[in-house]
């Protein structure tokens, strides 16, 4: 009877390290991986349709980037997000998670011209009608490619040529100069916007953005876009459904289903799920551990992208009231700016406080945004153009990298985005984000709801 006692004690002492080796189940319908815009979006969709998910996140909240400051005054600054297009799925999505919204007001409508480079002053002035004139016939030279028109990348089978060449000579055809300031604002997170091909700057603004501006002004949530997704969170219901600080370790995935290993704070999980649904931006340095075919790995090892920052700034000593555009004149049309740069810097509404935004190369990284913004600042102060204070503050600061995710040329013409698309629902895994889609939220929304219905069939079947 001792061994036997023996046996029976050292199971019982040996049971609960054994048993905490093992990661937790989860069992859902959906597991969606990315807790961004999309991912939050899709969801809050499936939720709705009675289905269950788990959200895998690796920040430790929702919302990607709409990034909020909150000050101890009461006032908030977005800045990533500032604002959303006036469309009809914005709308229906807000009101969905009961989240109170309300027009878009710029913290300043005076804007000065400097070249950031040099510090100096711009002599610079807009012209409306030129602008206005100048949008007329972007907006005629578009409607060749009307097919891009819902922001996704559906191309006909043999791309255009057009589509292919750089952007400065679809300015100079259609003498769209007098527009490039406005195309700029929309696409600036591409980087040099003048060597891009055409297809990309539709993208970021085309059609379907043009329409959404002639719908009205922007809105915004009342208390930031923050707000949409804590309401997100709490219709997911974030304690039982989504994983923070979450990181996939390894995938199986077939036709019957798809398996996780997912570390997070609180231990391994272990998620079995009917579909998968990735919401960020596939490329190889993000599917570490991923069981990728040659298919998938020829397509998504042809993913670039750029770097992009977003901050907040206080002290610096620039007035109150003020958008400090970046205009370079060597670089014309247009005297844009050439990376790396700040895009513009923008009172945010809140005494002494501005919202700056960075792009740079796909290694430009946060410490080099950091710089750059502290060197621009310097070079206006050292030039006299506003009284720079001698240690200004980067209270706040978020990395959008990787954005403006393309391909070359080459890889458009042989068909790339035909072969991505064809990868929806193979091996019971499915895409959204703005690698299929513009980024932009309305758009990307709309294209999100697409995903969800097919995801949902499939769950049918």
């Amino acid at each position: 009877m001792r061994p036997l006692k023996l046996i029976h004690l050292l199971t019982l002492s040996l049971t609960p390290s054994v048993a905490l080796s093992q990661p937790e189940v989860i069992t859902r319908d959906v597991c969606i991986l990315g807790g961004g815009g999309t991912g939050s979006y899709a969801a809050v969709q499936l939720k709705e349709r009675n289905h269950s998910v788990v959200v895998v996140e690796q920040k430790n909240r929702l919302g990607g980037h709409s990034d909020t400051l909150y000050l101890p005054t009461g006032e908030y600054i977005d800045y990533g997000i500032r604002a959303y297009f006036n469309d009809k799925s914005v709308r229906d999505f807000f009101n969905q998670l009961n989240v109170d919204y309300e027009l878009f007001r710029p913290g300043a409508i005076s804007t000065q011209y400097v070249n950031l480079r040099t510090g100096r002053r711009v002599d610079y002035n807009i012209d409306l009608l030129d602008t206005i004139r100048g949008m007329i016939r972007y907006r005629a030279a578009l409607e060749p490619f009307d097919y891009l028109s819902t922001g996704a990348y559906y191309l006909p089978d043999e791309v255009p040529e057009a589509l292919l060449r750089p952007f400065r000579e679809f300015v100079e055809e259609h003498s769209l100069q007098g527009a490039l300031e406005l195309i700029y604002t929309f696409t600036d997170a591409l980087g040099d916007i003048l060597a891009t091909p055409l297809l990309f700057v539709i993208q970021l603004f085309g059609t379907s953005h043009i329409n959404a501006l002639l719908q009205g002004p922007y809105i915004r949530p009342k208390n930031g876009t923050a707000a949409i997704f804590r309401a997100a969170a709490s219709y997911i219901d974030e304690y039982r459904n989504i994983l923070y600080e979450a990181n996939v370790t390894r995938t199986i995935r077939n036709s019957n289903g798809v398996e996780l290993n997912v570390d997070t704070p609180g231990g391994s999980k272990l998620i079995r799920a009917k579909k998968l649904l990735v919401t960020f931006p596939p490329i190889l340095q993000k599917l570490q551990g991923f069981d990728l075919d040659q298919n998938e790995l020829s397509i998504f090892s042809k993913l670039v992208h750029v770097a992009y920052h977003a901050a907040v700034l206080n002290n610096t000593g620039i007035p109150d009231g003020l958008n400090i555009f970046n205009m370079d004149p060597n670089n014309q049309p247009g005297s844009l700016p050439v990376a790396p740069f700040e895009c513009i810097l923008d009172y945010s509404g809140a005494p002494g406080y501005y919202r700056t935004r960075i792009v740079g190369a796909d290694n430009f990284t946060e410490v080099d945004s950091r710089q750059l913004v502290l060197d621009d600042l310097r070079r206006m102060g050292d030039a006299g153009t506003f009284p720079i204070h001698e240690s200004p503050d980067i209270v706040a600061f978020a990395s959008h990298t990787p954005t403006s995710v393309t391909v070359s040329v080459d890889d458009v013409r042989d068909g790339f985005y035909k072969r991505l698309n064809a990868l929806q629902g193979q091996r019971s895994t499915y895409y959204t984000g703005y690698s299929f889609c513009t980024d932009y939220s309305a758009q990307l929304w709309n294209y999100t709801r697409s995903i969800v219905d097919m995801v949902e069939s499939e769950l049918f079947d």
